[in-house]
């Protein structure tokens, strides 16, 4: 019994009990998950691969009927951004981050849990129940 107290209290050894473990700030796996595709995915590269009759593949097929739409057909924004994407990337989207840490710290313990209890703050609360009127 009292080998497992002094056991608790030597604290934990790094690398384990071989000093060869899981280390502290060291990735177990650097090069992170193996990229596999699906058989699902295999099977649609291998479609699009093929030729067609008139000697072009079927990539090339779907991409000349992507541009006719484009121009022409009924979804031309739908297809114009397919293409625009395809080709320059998607647009980079802007997140505002606001920091509400230093509202936060602003605030009194009675506003916070105002907020906690319903969602708001006290001032907003009270010019709904003002516009209500």
């Amino acid at each position: 019994m009292e080998n497992k107290v002094e056991q608790r209290h030597e604290g934990k050894l790094v690398g384990g009990i071989t000093g060869r473990g899981f280390l502290p700030g060291r990735s177990g796996n650097v090069n992170g998950r193996p990229k596999t595709n699906t058989g699902l995915v295999n099977a649609i590269r291998a479609k699009v691969a093929e030729l067609a009759p008139d000697g072009r593949t079927i990539a090339q097929h779907i991409a000349a009927m992507l541009v006719d739409e484009s121009l022409r057909g009924r979804h031309r924004v739908a297809a114009a951004s397919v293409i625009l994407d395809r080709l320059e990337g998607r647009p980079a989207q802007q997140l505002d981050l606001n920091n509400i840490t230093q509202d936060l710290a602003s605030r009194s313990e009675d506003e916070l849990r105002f907020h906690l209890a319903n969602d708001c703050w006290p001032a907003d609360a009270s010019g709904a129940q003002e516009a209500q009127s």
